[in-house]
């Protein structure tokens, strides 16, 4: 089956991740740290030899964080899940700045691939089943007729 391109745009904050998982399915959100009222997602972080948790906040276009250790702008990250270590970086480079992308699964086959550098604000949501993609994505009371 070919696949078509549509490009959406959707307000920062409209979005959420509510099923997170790394490439072997483990879940990524944590109801133990909430960020916006909603459950994080959270990854392993490594840099410079150091490792420690990193917080996303789960709205899509919100670019809030915690990390365990000090992140400056400009370190890039590497990503992995904190429960089986895998790897959650991509062979796909980011278009901004050129640093390698990670990504988030999601339901039904989409995903989020993210910039890991800090201060880029590049990502991208690619959905695959887009009825099922929006009602997983989308508040409720927010989510667009079809």
């Amino acid at each position: 089956m070919s696949m078509e391109q549509i490009i959406v745009r959707v307000p920062s904050g409209k979005v959420r991740v509510k099923e997170g998982k790394c490439p072997n399915g483990c879940s990524l959100m944590n109801t133990d740290k909430l960020m916006s009222g909603k459950p994080a997602v959270t990854l392993l972080l490594r840099l410079k030899g150091q490792s420690g948790l990193i917080h996303l906040n789960p709205y899509y276009g919100v670019f809030e964080y915690e990390s365990d250790i000090p992140l400056e702008k400009g370190d890039v990250v590497d990503m992995f899940c904190p429960h089986c270590g895998t790897s959650l970086m991509t062979e796909q480079e980011c278009q901004m700045c050129h640093a390698p992308m990670f990504v988030i699964h999601l339901p039904k086959g989409g995903e989020v691939r993210v910039c890991p550098r800090v201060g880029c604000q590049n990502h991208q949501l690619t959905i695959v089943d887009l009825e099922a993609q929006f009602a997983e994505l989308y508040e409720d009371e927010r989510r667009p007729m079809m």
